[in-house]
């Protein structure tokens, strides 16, 4: 299985660069070798939950070749976001929780399911996951009936990343979810994150816990300052590929975009 993952897009009528940038993204994932299975979007797809821009961004996102699954990010708003998935993505997912974007995907010729949870909470980019969303989460990795691993899907990394200003952001509700997934780690595949435009790689007790490029810009992430850390103009774009087969065995692509 491929599972393609890009994050971050941050969507704004005004910024006609990432709106380019977006459109190049989506046109190197067309003209991969190998067609995706699924497309990951984790979080953020607007710019500072203006809650207009879904119905450009959702355009734009038709042009992908293959199912796309979509979780709130600090930017955007779990009302807002339902409601655009119900007006330009009804072939997406439902919510399963009242007032927030968690749900389940289960395909059955896919050798995970997925798992969505909304971290979203207005004005904290460290976000939140309450004692609801996680009994959420844990009733469905304790579900005796599944027979696959889960790929979770959230925004924020819930590691420390070495960088001041995204380690400011850092949420008591971190712990406790890394405390859940390593008590059901025999059935969790991969975590899949963004927030940090950057690709970074860890584990939560043996767990990969692995976050996405942004698809408009890329930030300066080894900044030890609490403060903004500014924008990386100089990388290229990129996303990931995730390819996991039967055996669970995972290999992570990296493919960049100039």
């Amino acid at each position: 299985m491929y599972i393609f993952h890009i994050s971050d897009i941050h969507f704004s009528a005004d910024d006609l660069p990432g709106q380019k940038n977006l459109e190049r993204i989506i046109d190197s994932i067309n003209h991969q070798h190998v067609r995706p299975d699924m497309v990951v979007i984790t979080g953020d797809l607007i710019w500072k939950q203006h809650n207009e821009y879904y119905a450009p961004c959702f355009a734009a996102l038709q042009k992908l070749p293959a199912p796309y699954l979509v979780i709130t990010g600090n930017h955007d708003t779990s009302a807002g976001l339902i409601d655009a998935l119900a007006a330009f993505a009804p072939h997406h997912p439902r919510p399963q929780m009242e007032n927030f974007l968690q749900y389940e995907y289960d395909d059955a010729s896919f050798p995970v399911r997925f798992l969505a949870l909304d971290t979203c909470k207005t004005g904290c980019g460290g976000g939140n996951l309450d004692a609801r969303r996680l009994q959420w989460l844990e009733a469905r990795l304790s579900d005796s009936a599944a027979d696959k691993p889960a790929v979770i899907l959230l925004h924020q990394y819930t590691l420390p990343t070495g960088s001041g200003f995204f380690d400011s952001h850092a949420a008591g509700w971190y712990r406790d979810f890394n405390d859940l997934v390593s008590r059901y780690r025999q059935n969790i595949a991969l975590i899949l994150c963004g927030h940090l435009h950057n690709s970074l790689h860890s584990e939560i007790n043996g767990i990969p816990l692995i976050s996405g490029f942004s698809t408009n810009w890329s930030e300066e992430l080894l900044n030890q300052a609490n403060k903004d850390p500014g924008r990386d103009l100089l990388r290229p774009l990129a996303y990931l590929i995730h390819r996991i087969d039967d055996s669970r065995q995972l290999t992570t692509y990296t493919v960049t975009v100039r």
